[in-house]
């Protein structure tokens, strides 16, 4: 009898809850006791270790210790940092051990991170290396919840094992010969309880094309790839087929089955640190893959080509190409129709080993019992109901929104985030409206543009935008127009909501409108900022354009994070005319393809591009008045023809006059009620006229209009206001009158 000493992290979340992680493998359980929860983790691993080869430790003596690194958390948004005011402290909490091989090995559950190294003395420096990486790519929220209340303990679940295996095979063993394998891929099908996911590993409507890949795959022996748009369903063959294939297996010796494995060719190559070592973790991959009877699932199939070397010819995929040949290394993965062409120019040779299934994107009635299933699925084992309705609305919403997708990968997924919420909230029903409220909270489009029984109410939408834009009340009234014919569903469906260009002289509410607009479609319940900011003047050469559109472009990446958002173009008259050319497709299709083959839709965005044009060879700055026309002209005669020509609406902003001035004034003052340090101390602002028209005078610049209002208000009246508040700390729960006598503010 063996007894193999698994470890256990766990925290106390409730009086009566607590949470378990078992150290390697990123299983998390729940249960009322430990007790219970090192039971259960118990019966998992012994159900593993008799179905199927399962992780085994390596480490002995096994240690514990919690790690605080002071952290700044910060915010990524329009290409810049926006750091946090204070330093966190985060707890990092590390498991490590000498393992038999000789080096140590240290787990960072909370991240799901692990290293080796070889001196215990580095573990301190090793650990903040790799936990800073990381969060600092996480955002504050992420960082935050990271802070537990309870320090987490840890335990041993012990194991016995009545027979060794002594057979060289694979397990997800970090000490066995087979540990390249198990350190850069995940063994599938992956433990999990069935009636509590939500939505099962089946390939509903698509039998023959699982029973076309498993014959492929098992009985000629073929490296497969599937073909078909992103979302027609390929992941979902492929887990079936897996699922398939294991289950009829169990009745095979160990050494007979075919394992699965899924990778990704930078997890492949992630720990090579110097020149040729990712051909050697490749050619150690193969070997432990052929000792396991393994069949490598690859993600993201094009990177492949782009991987390893400077070029295709010696790539990652070109390295592989001789083991492929001679049956040494066996592979399924899943492209999209533009991916596999792009894979074809780059590596034209490398394509042909592999059989082709195409998967078709479904037929309409094909989708909606598609839509059926999932609600027989989500009824039985999560007794949560979808009304008709409710499934009817699903589809029209997305697919009239959701068109850089296709069904029923986003039925599917909408479908499980709808049945996630009802759970949360014990709501055992959704209907039409519950299933809108969803997708608003999830896109940021308020329900009242996605609803046809809510009327569109003309007093309020212009009441919205004149609170926030003044002074451009023309700008206002084309606005509304637009937003009439989305909520109509008039908008070409095959370009951008809206492509506009804001055109007149600085400061008079151009970047202002974009955030109203922004807040206005897409500002319901979204996580983030919906509007996406590019200052064009930074892509003045041509040799700047992949930055802006490449794979790892601002826009791309940007509109690939938030495809429901504004993208503001600033200054878009700046940037080198070979932008232009670029942003063409994106104007006319509202879709942009990389080099990679991937596609970025800005089907569900509003293109907005403001320019100074004109303003400076006329006299049209401060309160002067210029011909809307004149504006229009400059601008025909900047852009090229085919560029105007794919602008929807060209806007014109008004200088802005005395009034105005005085009415931004009193939205500016307004606003710093809402400060923390005033809500705080229940403190009330009240601006005599006096003290309004002195400061919108101060504030008002010919040249930049209103700009540098904000930083007059933060000089004349914010610091005296908070030196006021620093010598008179008891002053709460009051009003304030502030007033300019002709020649000082006073409080």
């Amino acid at each position: 009898m063996r007894i193999i000493e698994y470890p256990l992290i766990y925290w106390k979340i409730q009086n009566e809850a607590f949470l378990g992680c078992l150290v390697g493998t990123g299983m998390q359980l729940v249960a009322n006791n430990l007790r219970s929860l090192k039971a259960d983790f118990t019966e998992y691993i012994e159900k593993q270790l008799k179905d199927s080869y399962f992780f085994q430790p390596a480490i002995q003596q096994i240690r514990f210790k919690r790690f605080k690194l002071a952290v700044r958390p910060h915010f990524h948004e329009g290409g810049r940092i926006y750091p946090v005011i204070e330093t966190v402290e985060v707890p990092i909490d590390a498991v490590y051990g000498k393992t038999t091989e000789g080096y140590f090995e240290c787990f960072l559950p909370l991240l799901e991170k692990s290293f080796y190294f070889y001196n215990l003395s580095d573990i301190e420096k090793l650990v903040e290396h790799f936990s800073k990486d990381i969060l600092h790519q996480m955002p504050p929220s992420e960082i935050y919840r990271m802070i537990l209340p309870e320090e987490p303990q840890l335990d041993l679940i012990n194991v016995r094992i009545a027979k060794p295996k002594k057979t060289k095979n694979m397990s997800w063993d970090f000490g066995n010969d087979a540990k390249t394998l198990a350190g850069i891929a995940e063994k599938l099908p992956q433990a999990r309880r069935q009636n509590k996911s939500l939505a099962p590993d089946v390939a509903w409507e698509q039998g023959a094309k699982v029973q076309m890949l498993q014959n492929y795959l098992i009985q000629e022996h073929a490296n497969v790839l599937l073909v078909g748009k992103s979302g027609v369903g390929k992941s979902a063959l492929i887990r079936d087929m897996i699922r398939q294939v294991s289950t009829a297996q169990k009745s095979l010796e160990p050494l007979e089955r075919n394992t699965f494995w899924q990778s990704a060719p930078a997890r492949i190559i992630a720990k090579a640190r110097y020149l040729g070592e990712w051909q050697m973790i490749c050619e150690d991959l193969i070997e432990d893959l052929q000792l396991v009877k393994g069949i490598l699932w690859i993600e993201n199939f094009v990177m492949l080509a782009l991987t390893g070397g400077e070029g295709p010819e010696d790539s990652m995929a070109s390295f592989m190409t001789s083991f492929i040949r001679k049956g040494q290394l066996r592979m399924l993965s899943e492209v999209t129709p533009e991916q596999l062409e792009v894979m074809r120019r780059l590596l034209p040779g490398f394509v042909d080993y592999f059989r082709i299934i195409k998967v078709e994107e479904m037929d309409i009635p094909t989708t909606l019992r598609i839509f059926n299933y999932y609600q027989e699925y989500s009824q039985k084992h999560h007794h949560v109901t979808f009304t008709q309705q409710a499934l009817e609305t699903s589809y029209v919403l997305l697919d009239r929104f959701v068109r850089y997708d296709n069904f029923p990968g986003k039925a599917l997924r909408f479908l499980q985030k709808c049945t996630a919420e009802a759970i949360l909230k014990k709501q055992a029903s959704l209907d039409h409206l519950d299933v809108i409220h969803t997708f608003s909270q999830q896109s940021g489009i308020p329900d009242f543009l996605l609803r046809d029984d809510v009327l569109l109410d003309d007093e309020v939408l212009f009441d919205f935008f004149k609170e926030r834009i003044k002074g451009q009340d023309h700008v206002i009234h084309k606005l509304a127009s637009l937003i009439k014919v989305f909520k109509a569903g008039l908008n070409d469906p095959h370009k951008p909501v809206a492509t506009l260009i804001f055109a007149g002289p600085t400061g008079v509410g151009k970047t202002a409108t974009a955030n109203a607009i922004s807040a206005y479609f897409f500002g319901m319940g979204q996580q983030y900022r919906p509007l996406i900011r590019l200052d064009m003047s930074e892509f003045q050469h041509g040799g700047q354009i992949y930055r802006l559109i490449g794979s790892e472009g601002k826009l791309v990446q940007h509109v690939r994070e938030k495809p429901f958002s504004v993208v503001l173009l600033d200054e878009i008259e700046k940037a080198n005319p070979l932008i232009f050319d670029a942003l063409l497709t994106v104007l006319d299709e509202g879709i942009l393809l990389d080099s990679a083959g991937r596609m970025t839709d800005f089907r569900n965005t509003i293109i907005i591009m403001t320019s100074n044009l004109g303003t400076t060879q006329r006299s049209s700055l401060g309160f002067r008045q210029y011909q809307e026309q004149d504006f229009e002209a400059d601008i025909k005669a900047f852009f090229r023809p085919e560029f105007y020509n794919r602008i929807d609406s060209c806007l014109i902003f008004n200088p802005l006059d005395a009034e105005t001035i005085q009415e931004i004034t009193r939205y500016e003052l307004d606003d710093i009620e809402k400060r923390a340090g005033l809500q705080q101390r229940g403190l009330k602002l009240r601006f005599t006229e006096a003290l309004i028209a002195y400061i919108a005078e101060q504030g008002f610049d010919k040249k930049y209009g209103a700009r540098p209002l904000q930083r007059e208000i933060e000089r004349l009246l914010v610091a005296p206001l908070a030196r006021k508040l620093m010598q008179e700390p008891t002053l709460r729960d009051t009003t304030l009158s502030i007033d300019f006598d002709g020649e000082n503010i006073y409080f």
